[in-house]
């Protein structure tokens, strides 16, 4: 078997090119005349766990929301499963198939742990979950539906007993898996996680690192922008390092480690 480039995503010339699941292409923000993001290219493949890393103010968050339609790019494009998608509202971004856990969960409090999760199921369900109250017969069955994915999503994570529980009875950690069941019922192809891993216990950090790698054996797509090197170092694929909105550096783990101009800007001895 040709091995791929890890740093392209391809295969050598002369293979066949693998397409990636996600395509970013000389992608470039700007917040006013502000640039936060000057023509970064990163491809992402199927069951593949991408960490982007970097100092604050480096444009990670910035790159997740171009990614899932919350901001549009100033210049650059993105492809996703064959199709372009940079400029789409962010709710045609999530029916192709790219959900996110946000660093600010926003359960909603007069929701129980499993009515949360259901909100998630909206881009693939006919009748409005909030919206219609589920009034008709047909509204009824999909409730039980989705009701039925929710619980089994939450089982997943470990959270069985906590379906009927309310936001405020859960710890921090138990949240985030909440978050993160949120965005699995989706269906998604690629998730994105925003800082993750920010507010857990040790404990948790070994259960949800364990989650992930499940998730990607599975065939599951993760892009995640963290702050703990060491957990990176530990679940990631591959690690990009942006800095200053550009990309200086992309490899595996043990590569980034020994990369100098990481080690100065980010990493440190």
């Amino acid at each position: 078997m040709t091995a791929i480039d890890v740093r392209s995503g391809r295969l050598p010339v002369g293979g066949a090119q693998q397409v990636p699941l996600l395509d970013i292409r000389g992608l470039s923000a700007a917040y006013g005349e502000l640039l936060v993001l000057k023509d970064v290219d990163l491809r992402v493949n199927t069951g593949e766990l991408i960490c982007i890393i970097g100092p604050n103010g480096a444009g990670k968050t910035t790159l997740l929301k171009l990614v899932n339609g919350l901001l549009k790019p100033s210049g650059g494009e993105i492809w996703f499963q064959g199709e372009r998608i940079d400029g789409r509202p962010a709710y045609k971004v999530a029916r192709c198939g790219i959900t996110q856990m946000f660093q600010d969960i926003q359960l909603c409090p007069t929701l129980s742990v499993v009515e949360n999760v259901m909100t998630g199921c909206h881009v693939w369900t006919r009748s409005g979950f909030l919206a219609t109250g589920f009034q008709s017969r047909g509204a009824r069955v999909e409730e039980s539906v989705i009701r039925a994915v929710a619980v089994e999503q939450l089982n997943s994570l470990g959270l069985a007993g906590r379906a009927s529980a309310w936001p405020r009875q859960l710890s921090w950690g138990e949240q985030k898996l909440v978050g993160l069941a949120r965005a699995l019922v989706a269906r998604p192809s690629l998730v994105l996680l925003d800082e993750p891993y920010g507010g857990l216990v040790q404990d948790e950090i070994d259960r949800l690192s364990c989650l992930l790698r499940e998730l990607t054996v599975s065939g599951m797509t993760v892009l995640m922008v963290e702050h703990l090197t060491d957990v990176v170092m530990d679940v990631a694929s591959r690690v990009v390092v942006l800095h200053y909105g550009e990309k200086i550096a992309e490899g595996l783990p043990q590569e980034i480690r020994r990369d100098e101009r990481v080690v100065a800007s980010y990493l440190g001895e």
